[in-house]
C-alpha cells in the first residue's frame, strides 16, 4: 500500500506541512509506503494551456496520485476555503481522465487560531467528492491553535495530539485495505 501527502500551502515552514510529516510519519508506521508531493511547481490550471497538453509538473502530480492507494491532504484555511494551490492540484487531477474518482482522500489541516480549518474541509471535500473520490470524515484532525501543540520544529508536544494522529493513521490504513478488498 502506498500514501500520498500533498500539503495545500506552499510556504517552506508551513504548520500544515509539518502536521502532514507527522501524519505521514504515523503511516508509515504502520508498514505503509508515504509520499510527499510538493505542489510548488505545478502551473495554475489554464484549459488552453491543457488543449496543448497537460504540463509535466502536472503530469508529475497525477502519476503521483495514480499511484497511490489513498492521499492525505493537509491545507490551511484562506478565506473561509481551501488554499489556490490545492483547488489548483485538484483541477488538475480531475481532467483528461479525473484520477479524483475513485480515490481515497483524508483532509486534514491546522493553523494558528481558532477556525480549525472547518470551512477549508468542507469545500475541500465537496470538490473531491463532486469528482468521485471517497473523503474519510472520521476521525477529524482539524486542530485549532498550532502552537498548543506543536513546536516550531514540527514535533508534536501533546500526546493527545499524537494519539490522535496514530488513531487517523490507522483508521486510513484500515479503511483504504477494506476498500481495496471490497474491489477485489
Amino acid at each position: 500500500m502506498k500514501i500520498l501527502g500533498i500539503c495545500g500551502s506552499l510556504r517552506r515552514e508551513s504548520w500544515n506541512l509539518k502536521l502532514l510529516r507527522n501524519m505521514l510519519d504515523k503511516t508509515a508506521d504502520k508498514g505503509v509506503e508515504t509520499a510527499l508531493f510538493d505542489l510548488n511547481g505545478v502551473p495554475m490550471f489554464h484549459p488552453d494551456v491543457e488543449a496543448q497538453g497537460i504540463p509535466d509538473e502536472a503530469e508529475t502530480l497525477r502519476d503521483a496520485v495514480r499511484e497511490a492507494d489513498a492521499v492525505i491532504i493537509a491545507c490551511p484555511e484562506y478565506n473561509g476555503s481551501m488554499t489556490a494551490a490545492l483547488k489548483n492540484a485538484l483541477e488538475w487531477l480531475s481532467r483528461r481522465g479525473n484520477l479524483l474518482n475513485g480515490k481515497i482522500f483524508f483532509i486534514i489541516g491546522t493553523g494558528p487560531g481558532r477556525s480549525a480549518c472547518a470551512r477549508m474541509h468542507v469545500h475541500a471535500s465537496y470538490s473531491l467528492e463532486s469528482e468521485g473520490g471517497y473523503v474519510l470524515h472520521q476521525p477529524r484532525v482539524l486542530l485549532p491553535q498550532v502552537a498548543n501543540f506543536m513546536d516550531e520544529s514540527g514535533s508534536i508536544t501533546d500526546p493527545e495530539v499524537s494519539d490522535l494522529l496514530d488513531q487517523s493513521a490507522a483508521t486510513l490504513v484500515r479503511f483504504t485495505e477494506s476498500l481495496a478488498n471490497m474491489d477485489s
